[in-house]
């Protein structure tokens, strides 16, 4: 696994090298990537009512995965860091240059977290898509845990997290 570790290492790094990824602004803890992007595909609907049409401006998050060895990744935790991550999303949203990013997105396999953080969660549509994204989210999983492995069963499947810019500006007040 060490092994693996390392290439997981390397492949992020270059990744976020080559498409210039950016650590979310202001944060200490270093959880989280956030990427500006386009929307190409379908409407979506967000459960407050926004709707993000295609060439919509949104931010993709990502966990930052070489990070994750220095941070607590207990269930409670996590949840406490995404909700930081994202009170700082949405400051950082409130920018006048930056009002034109109407929602976040983030691709996991724990959207059931999310959910709870005020994600609406959506099927990947494509099968395809969704068989690839959530293999790659699982190999992840079972590289980066710290704790070994339960032999639990389950079959996870990585789905849609959007949030709206109104909900990360709800955020920001409470």
């Amino acid at each position: 696994m060490d092994v693996l570790k390392k290439v997981i290492g390397f492949y992020d790094a270059s990744l976020v090298r080559m498409l210039g990824w950016q650590r979310v602004p202001g944060s200490s803890i270093g959880f989280l990537y956030m990427v500006p992007k386009v929307h190409k595909g379908k409407n979506v609907l967000i459960e407050d009512g926004t709707v993000i049409q295609r060439g919509d401006c949104y931010y993709e998050i990502h966990m930052v995965n070489t990070n994750l060895k220095n941070l607590d990744t207990s269930y409670g935790n996590l949840f406490t860091m995404l909700a930081e991550e994202l009170k700082l999303i949405g400051i950082h949203m409130e920018k006048p240059e930056n009002r034109k990013y109407k929602a976040v997105l983030g691709i996991t396999l724990l959207h059931r977290l999310a959910r709870r953080a005020g994600f609406t969660i959506i099927e990947i549509e494509s099968p395809v898509r969704r068989k690839l994204v959530s293999l790659g989210e699982n190999i992840l999983r079972s590289t980066l845990r710290k704790e070994k492995a339960k032999k639990d069963g389950k079959k996870r499947v990585a789905k849609e997290c959007w949030i709206s810019q109104s909900q990360l500006f709800e955020m920001i007040r409470d």
